[in-house]
């Protein structure tokens, strides 16, 4: 006899066991459900034994989806929590609290996401904050030593840096074999900027766990940006790269090559690899946009890596400012003006978006525009000659020689060697009919330039 399937309109009935009583079904079920059970069973007169199993069944199907549901959440909470540590890395504390803080939301049970929110408020110096999310871990977490040495930490640095030293050299005398004591007052001195100090304490954390390549990253640091000696902030690098391969490691090398050795080649190749290991970190497309365009000239790459840089972080007037250098150098003065408009809408007390800008407007011979925002640069920093050369070309081409001249004779004051400067005023001075000034202008240009022949 064929197997007879359950119908939908069955599965909503009072089924009947086979003692006449009634089973009524407590939480619905598919018909498919059912009978798949009943495909699988021969005994056809307990249907009592199939509901209670379907029952059981079903309980367990919801509790397995319930079960994926919170897996897949835990997942997306781990990838929030590790988009929160590239922006920690990177210095950008908002962005790294704003993820830390999803991923709680979607996981507030884990007491790291919290502890490492703490040091991104820890970083901010918002020590209250910090206190508060340490405390919270240890209290998920009590047996994690290192959540204790965070909350110590944090309150030892909201006593201010003296403080802190104070309490670390106390730890260390009481536990002198503690690598992170060390550590901890060697960051302590270099916020102080002590860096002898600083990368002697490092040092000593290195000796007694020279498997941590946080130890070296902040020694290479303190040498780079602290001492200037960016040949041992390499090393330094570089064995924490051979300890740990990660992508702030390289990106902090890359800077190293970069700013220090002027190596563009290296320093490309080491924030490639930083990419790679990372592509969502703006800062990492943003200096190797910078090496491309200082240090290679191609307009196009570093472009395109600003670019990146701006869709990643659309809030940083710097990225906006960088690609409309390297468009203003292709001759495209219409983007060069949007992106320094951009950049002045984000950061509106920068001196240099305003040069630029007046000198995109000059390019296009916009020259009212050009004068505005050169006048705007130097009220913002009246110290630097370059914004009063931009302005004195810019009232040339007006027809304001008076003006011009009074700008270019501030310039020549800080740079008398520059034969540029003179050639401009002389041609200021002969068009006003001076042509004595212009004369004397013109000459000083030419010995400059056989000076530097000579050379």
């Amino acid at each position: 006899m064929a197997e007879e399937k359950i119908s939908e309109t069955e599965t909503k009935k009072e089924i009947k066991t086979n003692k006449g009583e009634e089973e009524k079904l407590i939480i619905p079920i598919t018909p498919e459900k059912v009978n798949l059970l009943l495909d699988k069973t021969a005994d056809f007169k307990k249907p009592k034994i199939l509901i209670k199993r379907a029952l059981k069944d079903l309980k367990q199907k919801e509790k397995k989806e319930e079960d994926e549901k919170e897996k897949r959440k835990k997942e997306e909470a781990e990838k929030k929590f590790k988009k929160g540590k590239k922006f920690l890395y990177a210095r950008n504390h908002e962005k790294a609290i704003e993820f830390f803080t999803q991923a709680i939301k979607l996981n507030p049970d884990n007491a790291y996401f919290y502890c490492w929110r703490g040091i991104a408020y820890y970083e901010k110096k918002d020590y209250g904050k910090a206190i508060e999310d340490f405390t919270k871990a240890i209290k998920l977490k009590p047996d994690n030593a290192y959540f204790y040495y965070w909350l110590d930490a944090a309150v030892y640095f909201k006593g201010g840096y003296d403080k802190a030293i104070e309490d670390f050299t106390k730890a260390i005398e009481l536990n002198p074999d503690d690598p992170l004591f060390y550590y901890r007052r060697g960051e302590a001195y270099y916020k102080k900027g002590d860096y002898d100090k600083a990368i002697e304490d490092f040092t000593k954390a290195i000796k007694l766990n020279p498997d941590e390549p946080w130890f070296y990253h902040c020694r290479g640091e303190t040498y780079c940006s602290g001492k200037g000696d960016y040949d041992k902030g390499i090393e330094d690098f570089t064995k924490a790269i051979e300890l740990d391969p990660d992508d702030w490691f390289y990106y902090c090398r890359g800077k190293a090559y970069y700013l220090g050795k002027k190596d563009y080649d290296k320093a490309i190749e080491d924030f490639t690899k930083a990419i790679e290991l990372n592509p969502d970190d703006p800062q990492f497309h943003f200096w190797r946009g910078k090496a491309y365009y200082l240090g290679k000239k191609d307009y196009d790459k570093a472009i395109e890596d600003f670019s990146k840089a701006i869709k990643l972080n659309p809030d940083n007037a710097y990225f906006y400012y960088w690609r409309s250098a390297a468009v203003y150098l292709k001759g495209d003065f219409n983007k060069a003006i949007k992106d320094l408009t951009k950049a002045i809408e984000l950061n509106p007390d920068k001196p240099q978006f305003y040069f630029w800008r007046g000198k995109a407007y000059y390019g296009k011979g916009y020259y009212n525009k050009a004068i505005k925002d050169l006048t705007k640069a130097i009220e913002l920093n009246p110290a630097d000659p370059w914004f009063y050369f931009g302005r004195g070309e810019a009232y040339l081409k007006k027809g304001l020689y008076d003006k011009a001249i009074e700008d270019f004779t501030k310039v020549i004051e800080r740079f008398p060697r520059n034969p540029e400067y003179y050639r401009s005023r002389g041609i200021a001075y002969e068009l006003m009919g001076l042509y004595d000034k212009a004369q004397e202008d013109f000459k000083k240009a030419m010995e400059l330039e056989e000076e530097k022949k000579k050379k």
